[in-house]
């Protein structure tokens, strides 16, 4: 499960440009399992935690804000480390290119312990 791919996302806000009728409601309904879906103990969670270097020069309208600065990014992370062993909540964003093999992978992706703690209330 990808949320952004496998949700309808507003194709284009900034002109106006919004989900359909129908797409606001699936979206909706998608929105009711996501912190099930994060939380479950077997559900293997990839975090792109950053951008490529040339991101900025694509000029793709790309929404820069640093990932844990963003609310749906923080909130789905934090629901992923709920319940989750640490080495099923991966870090992409740690990846230097180079492992070979599910473990290289793994270790890589999870390096500081793979996830953040929980939050105190």
């Amino acid at each position: 499960f990808w949320d952004f791919g496998s949700l309808h996302q507003h194709p284009d806000p900034a002109n106006g440009v919004m989900r359909t009728e129908e797409q606001d409601t699936l979206f909706k309904q998608g929105l009711e399992i996501l912190g099930t879906s994060y939380s479950h103990l077997h559900t293997i969670v990839l975090k792109l935690t950053t951008f490529p270097d040339n991101v900025e020069d694509l000029d793709m309208g790309v929404n820069m804000t640093a990932y844990y600065d963003r609310g749906w990014c923080y909130t789905e992370s934090y629901w992923s480390s709920l319940a989750q062993a640490s080495g099923l909540s991966l870090d992409l964003g740690l990846m230097s290119g180079e492992a070979i093999g599910r473990t290289q992978f793994i270790e890589e992706c999870t390096q500081n312990g793979g996830r953040r703690p929980p939050l105190l209330p």
